[in-house]
């Protein structure tokens, strides 16, 4: 049996290595209770070294590299992802045509959307299509697709034909990681060729993302800022990522 100090070490090491853990996970691999883990938590995040979520941890070091699982992404920086869903959905008039993307902060643009009126509204994320499932307001459409792994988005074949086929007054993407230079980047390549065909279908599109994604990049390019209407996101960017974006930048107080 390994003691506090190993235990520990291990845990950061596989979080470092596959993203997000369960603390199931490691109380089943360690012999340990849910109370020691949770006390081997606080310890590692009070020394920065993980990221606790319900039901489990995050690296703090390159969480962007990890597609790791959708209730975990959406509690992370939960309250700023809400403000930007609000700022997002006020961008929305009654009456018109919405693509929205999949992810966490695309949830709380989507929670945002439920007060408008008479819109058609069309997402590959299923988190997004339940929310909004029992909204009379709403004309709800799911593009169809393969479930991505371990998160609720829609992909392939039949998702890209759906999109390509559709046009809307405004689209919300969402992004692993955005440059100024590279653009809008994800941690994987099976979402992009959806996430390029919603910016061809719209007549705006509005990237949302939450300030510690600006200045990074990620595996798969998805398209230049220069394709994007807006990029908002809030007032935690770093000077530097002010002056990178420009006018295109949108910053919402948190």
């Amino acid at each position: 049996m390994t003691n506090a100090s190993e235990r520990r070490h291990l845990m950061v090491e596989r979080a470092r290595k596959t993203g997000y853990v369960p603390s199931k996970v490691v109380e089943d691999e360690f012999g340990v209770d849910s109370s020691t883990i949770r006390r081997d938590l606080a310890r590692l995040e009070a020394d920065g070294l993980v990221i606790r979520t319900q039901g489990g941890f995050l690296p703090v070091e390159s969480k962007e590299s990890f597609d790791y699982p959708y209730e975990p992404r959406r509690q992370f920086r939960s309250s700023i992802k809400s403000r930007l869903g609000e700022y997002a959905a006020g961008l929305v008039k009654d009456g018109q045509t919405v693509l929205i993307d999949s992810g966490s902060t695309m949830w709380h643009v989507a929670n945002h959307l439920k007060s408008r009126r008479n819109l058609t509204v069309t997402t590959n994320d299923l988190q997004i299509a339940l929310l909004l499932s029992e909204c009379s307001n709403v004309n709800l459409h799911v593009t169809g697709g393969v479930q991505v792994e371990s998160v609720y988005t829609l992909v392939g074949p039949a998702t890209l034909d759906y999109v390509n086929r559709i046009h809307v007054d405004i689209a919300f993407i969402g992004a692993e990681a955005v440059e100024a230079e590279l653009g809008v980047s994800n941690v994987n390549v099976i979402e992009v060729p959806v996430k390029q065909a919603m910016l061809r279908a719209a007549d705006s599109a509005v990237l949302v993302v939450d300030s510690s994604k600006l200045g990074k990049r990620s595996f798969a390019k998805v398209c230049g800022i220069e394709e994007l209407s807006q990029v908002v996101t809030d007032s935690h960017v770093e000077p530097e990522q002010r002056k990178a974006f420009g006018k295109l930048l949108k910053i919402v107080e948190v």
